[in-house]
């Protein structure tokens, strides 16, 4: 049986193994990551898609069918939070520069700020987008309130789920594997003041970015559209 700690291992020695892929850096973060992190978003987004495309296809009036898409959104749910843990690795960006330099800003660097400014913006971007992707599967399915409150009640949780790998380093797809560990991680961030202020200026702020890109990214874009077609 797969110990909680080998598939994680395997993934990291990909990573910055002697493969040449593996040995380009960016300020000690590894270029393979920003490939893999890019293709974890693709997952939420087909899973997404998916439960669309099965709840037009047969409304989930049978049990196994219900069954079926609990267990597609329980699998979105856990892939959701790589949207928005791509905008944390502008953490990267600490140290780009040797301290004697004047307001820590090297011409040998400075290109690392744009850099991680438009790999964070990716997952804003993409955590918007698949947000509200889902919004509009439970608006279908539950109807336009419950979807409002789906958005209130789904940001925490990606808050928590970011904090679970920022932090405690587990990876969307250990939960299966290793749930009583988590668990007991999770009880941290209710019980510990340290870990509780970090998952409300998480959240927070996941709210900020939400509702703000949903101006920008949506709302824009639909006026232009409605525009155009008069």
């Amino acid at each position: 049986m797969i110990s909680c700690n080998q598939l994680s291992s395997s993934i990291d020695n990909l990573l910055y193994s002697d493969f040449w892929p593996g040995q380009f850096f960016i300020n000690g973060y590894p270029v393979l990551n920003i490939f893999w992190n890019l293709f974890l978003l693709i997952i939420p987004f087909w899973l997404g898609a998916g439960l669309a495309i099965y709840w037009r296809k047969n409304k989930f009036k049978k049990i196994y069918q219900k069954i079926l898409a609990i267990i597609l959104g329980f699998l979105w749910l856990l892939f959701i939070p790589n949207t928005a843990y791509i905008i944390t690795d502008v953490r990267h960006l600490l140290d780009y520069c040797p301290r004697n330099y004047y307001q820590r800003v090297c011409p040998e660097g400075a290109w690392m700020i744009i850099f991680f400014f438009i790999y964070a913006s990716i997952g804003w971007v993409a955590f918007v987008f698949l947000l509200n992707q889902m919004k509009r599967v439970i608006k279908n399915i539950f109807g336009k309130n419950i979807s409002r409150i789906y958005i209130w009640l789904i940001i925490p949780l990606i808050s928590l789920g970011v904090l679970l790998g920022l932090i405690n380093r587990w990876n969307s797809w250990e939960f299966p594997l290793c749930p009583w560990p988590i668990f007991q991680n999770i009880l941290m961030y209710i019980t510990n003041i340290n870990y509780f202020r970090n998952w409300l200026v998480f959240t927070i702020a996941l709210y900020i970015l939400y509702f703000a890109g949903n101006f920008l990214f949506k709302e824009r874009v639909s006026k232009q559209t409605k525009v155009k077609s008069k």
